[in-house]
């Protein structure tokens, strides 16, 4: 019976949690969907909200680490555009650590069955060869310096590796630096309506982006064989 009543609180908890990120993703979205349409606007209203403002993004990119409402890249430009090249990704990183946490610690209470709501079981399974690999590090290092890889699902994985949460989030924070930067670079650049050089650091950046892509499907490939 007591085991029981904890699935049903444990359910409760997690549906009703659910419930509040989806809200939360949702007016979000609309946030940054007026991003694209007048960032100067939203630029106007962060501003008008302080402290606030850098928090917002802080949870805005944390809850994208979680559940990919929309692409990061969004978020990083955005702040970019807001504080410039350096704060911006100091904010940026700051919530993929915060959402990296999250992430260790409700896979560490509700397991792989949680994982399965997020992902596709046969994508998970993909990458699953990465828990008994001896260059773990280099690995996720490596896929986390490349823009364009999938990095969400190796957040949810790593709790079922040998990485402590102390040793991932300080591998992963310093692989995310230059492709957080870029896009920072890039929100910056348009704030200064420097366009020729938003233009160019987005167009290498798709390149680096298709790229990694493509080495990241094809080095899963491999693997899988």
């Amino acid at each position: 019976m007591d085991k029981l009543n904890e699935h049903k609180k444990n359910l409760s908890l997690l549906i009703t949690g659910f419930i509040i990120i989806t809200i939360l993703c949702l007016v979000l979205y609309h946030f940054f969907e007026n991003f694209l349409n007048d960032p100067i606007e939203l630029k106007e209203k962060l501003t008008e909200f302080g402290s606030w403002g850098k928090l917002i993004l802080v949870a805005a990119m944390a809850i994208q680490v979680i559940f990919v409402f929309l692409p990061g890249e969004i978020i990083e430009i955005a702040a970019g555009f807001s504080y410039g090249t350096i704060e911006g990704m100091a904010i940026c990183l700051l919530g993929a650590i915060i959402g990296t946490i999250v992430i260790y610690a409700i896979v560490n209470r509700y397991g792989i069955k949680l994982v399965n709501h997020f992902y596709d079981t046969n994508k998970f399974n993909e990458i699953s060869f990465l828990k008994k690999e001896k260059n773990l590090e280099i690995i996720l290092f490596v896929i986390f310096f490349i823009p364009g890889t999938p990095k969400d699902i190796l957040t949810y994985l790593a709790p079922f590796t040998r990485l402590k949460l102390s040793s991932f989030i300080f591998i992963t924070s310093i692989a995310r630096i230059p492709s957080v930067i870029t896009s920072t670079i890039g929100g910056n650049a348009i704030s200064n309506q420097n366009y020729r050089f938003t233009i160019f650091i987005f167009v290498i950046t798709g390149i680096i982006s298709i790229f990694g892509l493509l080495s990241y499907k094809r080095y899963i490939k491999k693997k899988n064989l």
